[in-house]
Formats: structure tokens, sequence, C-alpha cells
């Protein structure tokens, strides 16, 4: 059995990227307590094989209906099509849909649980960078820099 997918007679602008570590994904909102990810121009940004959103939805039935019921959602509010032909999911199933189109966010999202439940904590990557970038001064990175290129060339 497919979930309803809604056709949008009012196109929904889906441009904000609240996950920087992703490049990407792209959210918007429906209505307040409503917002999408747009799943075709993640797959398309990506160059990932195209796989039907509908195949998602069939091998993930049992997830899906986990995430239903600790977000209250009806089924009828997970898929959307939007007015551009681009397919709309809700954003509580972000991290299955990426996990399971991408096998490089499911080995990443892999080892960031592992992290969790071995340290007790987890920092995404673009985090450390951003933290590193904010706190070391130029010239220290520089000098990382310069080290890891000697340390690959071997001199």
């Amino acid at each position: 059995m497919d979930y309803k997918t809604t056709i949008l007679n009012n196109g929904v602008e889906v441009k904000e990227a609240f996950l920087p570590d992703i490049p990407g994904l792209y959210f918007g909102v429906l209505s307040e307590d409503k917002a999408v990810f747009d799943y075709t121009a993640y797959l398309e940004e990506n160059k990932l094989p195209s796989v039907d959103y509908k195949v998602f939805m069939r091998l993930n039935k049992h997830y899906i209906e986990q995430l239903i019921v600790q977000s209250e959602r009806k089924t009828s509010d997970l898929f959307y099509q939007n007015t551009d032909g681009h397919i709309l999911i809700a954003s509580e199933l972000v991290f299955l849909c990426l996990a399971f189109v991408n096998p490089e966010l499911l080995r990443y999202f892999n080892a960031l649980v592992s992290d969790v439940i071995s340290d007790g904590v987890a920092y995404s990557s673009g985090f450390v960078y951003s933290m590193a970038a904010n706190r070391l001064p130029t010239d220290v990175l520089s000098d990382i820099i310069k080290e890891r290129q000697n340390d690959a060339t071997g001199s």
C-alpha cells in the first residue's frame, strides 16, 4: 500500500538549507506545523541514482509508521508533489530518507550514532570545521595545512 501523495495547487518555496552539512537538502514550510524537504532536488543536486519515492515509502513502511506515531501525523501529511513536479516529503522522514537513498550518509549517520552511544556526544563535521575556523588563527590553520601537505607528499 502506498501513502497518499497530495498534489499541491499552490507552489511551495523550498530553498532553506537548515542542515549545512548536507548539500542540496532544501526545506520549505507548507503550514505552521508542516515542514517538508525537496526529495527531487536532493537526488538531482547530489547526482544520486533516481529512486522513486514510492519505493522508499514501500520499503520503509515499518519505520515510517513508527515516525508517524511519534510525530502524531496523518499519513496524508507525508508526501506531496509541488507545482514544478518535485516530490516533497515531510521533514520527520528526512534522516530515514537520506540514509535510504545515499549510502555515504547512512555511514555518516551510523558513525554519529555510534559516537553518541559510546562517548555520550557527537559533532557534525560542519560544526567541527566552523569551530576550528572561528577559534584558530589563520596562521595556525595555514601551518596545519602545510604540515598535512608535507605528510601527504612524504617531505
